[in-house]
Protein backbone atom coordinates (compact mmCIF):
# COMPACT_ATOMS: atom_id res chain seq x y z
CA UNK A 1 0.00 0.00 0.00
CA UNK A 2 1.30 3.14 -1.11
CA UNK A 3 1.68 5.88 1.77
CA UNK A 4 0.06 9.37 1.30
CA UNK A 5 2.36 12.55 1.56
CA UNK A 6 1.56 13.61 5.42
CA UNK A 7 -0.39 10.74 6.62
CA UNK A 8 2.35 8.11 6.69
CA UNK A 9 2.52 8.02 10.39
CA UNK A 10 0.57 11.36 11.45
CA UNK A 11 2.20 12.09 14.83
CA UNK A 12 0.09 14.47 17.86
CA UNK A 13 1.04 17.46 16.10
CA UNK A 14 -0.43 16.76 12.71
CA UNK A 15 -3.53 15.26 13.79
CA UNK A 16 -4.09 18.93 16.14
CA UNK A 17 -3.29 20.94 13.39
CA UNK A 18 -5.94 18.98 11.14
CA UNK A 19 -8.36 18.95 13.79
CA UNK A 20 -7.70 22.77 14.00
CA UNK A 21 -7.95 23.47 10.76
CA UNK A 22 -11.03 20.99 10.83
CA UNK A 23 -12.81 23.57 13.54
CA UNK A 24 -11.97 26.45 11.87
CA UNK A 25 -13.75 26.14 8.92
CA UNK A 26 -16.54 24.58 10.92
CA UNK A 27 -16.81 27.66 12.58
CA UNK A 28 -16.70 29.42 9.64
CA UNK A 29 -19.61 27.90 8.00
CA UNK A 30 -21.27 28.26 11.37
CA UNK A 31 -21.18 32.03 11.39
CA UNK A 32 -22.20 32.18 7.16
CA UNK A 33 -25.21 29.95 7.96
CA UNK A 34 -26.89 32.88 9.84
CA UNK A 35 -26.08 35.56 7.20
CA UNK A 36 -27.52 32.94 4.36
CA UNK A 37 -30.10 32.07 6.52
CA UNK A 38 -30.93 36.09 6.42
CA UNK A 39 -30.55 36.40 2.82
CA UNK A 40 -32.67 34.10 2.04
CA UNK A 41 -35.59 35.98 3.94
CA UNK A 42 -34.93 39.16 1.98
CA UNK A 43 -34.55 37.51 -1.69
CA UNK A 44 -38.09 35.85 -0.59
CA UNK A 45 -39.78 38.85 0.54
CA UNK A 46 -38.16 41.97 -1.48
CA UNK A 47 -41.05 42.11 -4.18
CA UNK A 48 -43.71 41.95 -1.23
CA UNK A 49 -41.55 44.92 0.10
CA UNK A 50 -41.81 46.68 -3.21
CA UNK A 51 -45.50 46.28 -3.26
CA UNK A 52 -46.23 47.53 0.53
CA UNK A 53 -44.08 50.33 -0.45
CA UNK A 54 -46.15 51.36 -3.49
CA UNK A 55 -49.14 50.28 -0.66
CA UNK A 56 -47.48 52.65 1.86
CA UNK A 57 -47.67 55.78 -0.88
CA UNK A 58 -51.33 55.31 -1.75
CA UNK A 59 -52.08 55.37 1.44
CA UNK A 60 -50.20 58.08 2.50
CA UNK A 61 -52.27 60.12 -0.06
CA UNK A 62 -55.05 58.84 1.41
CA UNK A 63 -54.17 59.94 4.65
CA UNK A 64 -53.68 63.68 3.30
CA UNK A 65 -56.75 63.78 1.74
CA UNK A 66 -58.91 62.33 4.42
CA UNK A 67 -56.95 64.81 7.02
CA UNK A 68 -57.89 67.66 4.36
CA UNK A 69 -61.57 66.49 4.64
CA UNK A 70 -61.56 65.97 8.11
CA UNK A 71 -60.36 69.38 8.58
CA UNK A 72 -63.02 70.90 6.24
CA UNK A 73 -65.93 69.30 8.38
CA UNK A 74 -64.82 70.58 11.62
CA UNK A 75 -64.90 73.72 9.88
CA UNK A 76 -68.22 73.75 8.50
CA UNK A 77 -69.21 72.18 11.63
CA UNK A 78 -67.50 75.13 13.84
CA UNK A 79 -68.91 77.84 11.54
CA UNK A 80 -72.70 76.29 11.85
CA UNK A 81 -72.41 75.44 15.72
CA UNK A 82 -69.88 78.46 16.69
CA UNK A 83 -70.87 81.08 14.36
CA UNK A 84 -66.76 81.50 13.31
CA UNK A 85 -65.85 83.08 10.33
CA UNK A 86 -62.43 82.01 9.37
CA UNK A 87 -62.99 78.33 12.09
CA UNK A 88 -59.96 76.36 9.61
CA UNK A 89 -57.14 77.15 12.45
CA UNK A 90 -59.08 75.67 14.81
CA UNK A 91 -60.47 73.01 12.95
CA UNK A 92 -56.60 72.22 11.72
CA UNK A 93 -56.02 72.06 15.97
CA UNK A 94 -58.64 69.79 16.71
CA UNK A 95 -57.44 67.46 14.03
CA UNK A 96 -54.08 67.63 14.76
CA UNK A 97 -54.86 66.43 18.08
CA UNK A 98 -57.04 64.12 17.78
CA UNK A 99 -54.75 62.58 15.15
CA UNK A 100 -51.84 63.29 17.78
CA UNK A 101 -53.85 60.73 20.54
CA UNK A 102 -54.72 58.08 17.64
CA UNK A 103 -50.71 57.64 16.55
CA UNK A 104 -49.68 57.55 20.31
CA UNK A 105 -52.14 54.91 21.16
CA UNK A 106 -52.03 53.04 18.15
CA UNK A 107 -48.10 52.93 18.39
CA UNK A 108 -47.99 51.92 21.97
CA UNK A 109 -50.21 48.88 21.45
CA UNK A 110 -48.36 48.00 18.52
CA UNK A 111 -44.80 48.51 20.31
CA UNK A 112 -46.52 45.87 22.87
CA UNK A 113 -47.32 43.60 19.94
CA UNK A 114 -44.11 43.99 18.32
CA UNK A 115 -42.36 40.05 18.77
CA UNK A 116 -39.01 39.85 17.47
CA UNK A 117 -37.18 36.69 17.04
CA UNK A 118 -33.64 35.07 15.47
CA UNK A 119 -32.64 32.79 12.69
CA UNK A 120 -34.36 29.68 13.88
CA UNK A 121 -32.85 27.40 12.19
CA UNK A 122 -29.39 28.72 12.77
CA UNK A 123 -29.92 28.30 16.55
CA UNK A 124 -31.10 25.05 16.02
CA UNK A 125 -28.41 23.79 14.31
CA UNK A 126 -25.65 25.24 16.39
CA UNK A 127 -27.51 23.69 19.60
CA UNK A 128 -27.63 20.11 17.98
CA UNK A 129 -23.82 20.73 16.82
CA UNK A 130 -23.16 21.11 20.35
CA UNK A 131 -24.82 18.49 21.20
CA UNK A 132 -23.40 16.19 19.13
CA UNK A 133 -19.74 17.48 20.16
CA UNK A 134 -20.30 16.93 23.25
CA UNK A 135 -21.87 13.53 22.95
CA UNK A 136 -18.39 12.63 20.67
CA UNK A 137 -15.76 14.04 22.72
CA UNK A 138 -17.09 12.48 26.00
CA UNK A 139 -17.33 9.10 24.09
CA UNK A 140 -21.42 9.11 24.16
CA UNK A 141 -23.45 7.89 21.41
CA UNK A 142 -24.52 10.87 19.78
CA UNK A 143 -28.19 10.02 19.89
Amino acid sequence: MPAVPGYATPGYRTLLGRVRANVRAYIRKQLELPRQEIAEIVRANLRAAIWFGVAAAFGLAFLIALVVLVIALIGLALRALAGLDDPLWAAALIAMLVFAVGAGVTGYVGFKKLELRGPTRTINSVKETIRWARARLLGRSAS
